[in-house]
């Protein structure tokens, strides 16, 4: 995106937004030079290219596909509005987005955003020789700090990025570092759990992705640090910690091999350093830090800097330890409270309940999120009508993919249900299944697997389609995360026991049986291999 090119006039999006010269692509988008023509600015324009629908649209497979497209379009659309929401300076600004319906009827999603002047860590380290100039231990330090600022900053958000590697963060001038691609990774995820509809679906760059990418498993924020102490190792030695070698695939390596020694390649890095990359590149989620204990550990390391490398930096000065005059990493989100407001009246809670729903049916899922939220806090007209407001506000959280905080609010109000409900009842059971949903998005197995269990063992998948449904999923799930937990003679009990369910509801030729083995098979492997953490 260095150099712009003068507006051009091939097409135009909402009328507004003129699109020019090819900055780059990827996989499933391009990147244009554009002109706003309303605010008089240039733009980046990112178009995901167009996706066929199905030539039979009536089959069992069109019908799976279209639902998938489907998805994956109103988690783009939601989640790039999270994105924007962020406003963090590692992160290109966004401006627009929407959906447009083409000639042919196939649909084009846009993402207008920042254009930005600098060049990506492919370009700088692709020109790069290591043997006779390597940069400092602190620009790479640099670098993976910021990194890890916005990292630490949109992780608690629950968004996981999939795809750090040098293609996807540039230094702009004045040296900071910008993390590229939320969108695009986020439309691939489409959710961090495998799905019965998913066969083989993996996200993220061989090179950088995490042992539990490698494996089709729960991805979460976990894996975006192990990818960074990849980029890490290969800033601070100019190679990648894993090869492809001698007949073993990268993915082994990856699964299996220990991590190398930066300061085996360098001896000028830090002990430090070195502990901490190898911490990065643990092969268990649960033992790699935190993105925001990465930058901490690496902001001493900044403050005391006064030698620039001149020849790492460029003629534009984008020296990416300039920053470090102020700490980037954000604090923790504070919002306005409602202290001085009193109790919801029932009206008051009836009209919030009819604005919730409709703000939930339009879409606008954080604006129904703030109004519960300041419901909340003031309170209900009575202790059932305030646990309620609770529960909705845990649903909108769960809705918007803000899966941390969902999980907590079901544990905590399924809790207070118990206390004078029966297990049978519906808040309960929805409690517990939204708690366990929830849980086994971020990550925790251990905590999922009370409230699924609870859920299992108590719901009546007889009831209707949509019961039976959410009752195939959390045995699905079950299953799941006794293979996370360790346990694949359990995981594998389950799993048969699901079979049955889902041949009666999709046919035993489903995708969802075809995925479905593929999971038994996996741990009927690892059940004769004796593994019990990796599957």
């Amino acid at each position: 995106m260095a150099n712009g090119t003068e507006p051009g006039d091939e097409w135009r999006l909402a009328n507004r937004y003129r699109v020019g010269g090819l900055l780059g692509h990827g996989g499933m988008s391009e990147v244009f030079h554009g002109y706003d023509e309303r605010l008089d600015r240039r733009v980046a324009i990112k178009l995901m290219r167009p996706v066929a629908t199905p030539a039979a649209p009536d089959s069992p497979e069109a019908v799976e596909i279209l639902d998938a497209i489907d998805r994956d379009r109103q988690r783009f659309l939601r989640e790039i509005r999270t994105t924007a929401r962020l406003e963090h300076p590692g992160i290109p600004a966004v401006y627009d987005t929407d959906v447009e319906l083409g000639p042919d009827g196939s649909t084009r999603l846009w993402l207008v955003m920042q254009l930005l002047r600098g060049s990506t860590l492919e370009t700088v380290l692709d020109g790069a020789d290591y043997e006779t100039g390597a940069p400092s231990v602190v620009w790479a330090a640099s670098i993976t700090a910021q990194i890890a600022a916005v990292l630490a900053d949109v992780h608690q958000l629950d968004i996981v990025h999939r795809d750090i590697k040098p293609a996807n963060v540039m230094i702009v001038d004045g040296g900071l570092v910008k993390v590229l691609d939320f969108g695009i990774a986020i439309l691939h995820g489409a959710g961090a759990l495998p799905r019965l509809t998913q066969v083989d679906r993996t996200v993220g760059t061989p090179a950088y992705m995490s042992p539990e990418q490698c494996q089709g498993r729960a991805v979460t924020a976990a894996s975006d640090v192990y990818s960074l102490g990849c980029l890490f190792f290969e800033l601070l030695t100019g190679d990648v910690p894993f090869h492809q070698t001698g007949g073993v695939e990268l993915r082994t390596h990856h699964l299996h091999a220990p991590a190398p020694s930066a300061r085996a390649e360098r001896s000028d890095v830090p002990e430090a350093v070195d502990e901490l990359v190898s911490s990065m590149l643990e092969k268990e989620p649960g033992d790699r830090p935190s993105a925001e204990t990465v930058y901490e550990a690496l902001l001493p390391l900044m403050t005391t800097v006064d030698v620039v490398d001149a020849v790492w930096t460029g003629p534009e000065r984008r020296d990416p330890t300039r920053p470090f005059r102020r700490p980037l990493l954000t604090t923790a989100r504070t919002r306005e409270t409602a202290e001085d407001k009193p109790a919801l009246t029932e009206l008051e809670a009836a009209k919030l309940n009819r604005e919730v729903e409709t703000l939930l049916e339009e879409g606008v899922v954080s604006e129904a999120i703030g109004l519960l939220e300041e419901a909340v806090e003031r309170g209900g007209p009575d202790p059932a009508a305030a646990l309620l407001l609770r529960r909705a506000l845990g649903a909108a959280l769960f809705i918007d993919g803000r899966y941390t905080r969902a999980a907590s609010l079901f544990e905590k109000v399924g809790r207070e249900f118990r206390k004078f409900l029966p297990p049978t009842d519906t808040y309960v059971l929805d409690c517990s299944y939204h708690a366990g949903h929830a849980f086994a998005e971020t990550g925790k197995p251990e905590k999922a697997l009370p409230h699924l269990r609870f859920y299992v063992q108590n719901a009546d998948p007889g009831g209707n389609e949509e019961e039976a449904a959410k009752f195939r999923d959390s045995r699905f799930l079950v299953a799941q995360m006794l293979a996370a937990t360790g346990r694949p003679d359990e995981a594998l009990a389950e799993f048969e026991a699901v079979r049955p369910l889902l041949a009666d509801a999709f046919g035993p030729d489903s995708t969802q049986i075809k995925n479905l083995d593929k999971h038994i098979e996996r741990l009927q492997a690892a059940v004769r291999d004796g593994s019990r953490s990796q599957w």
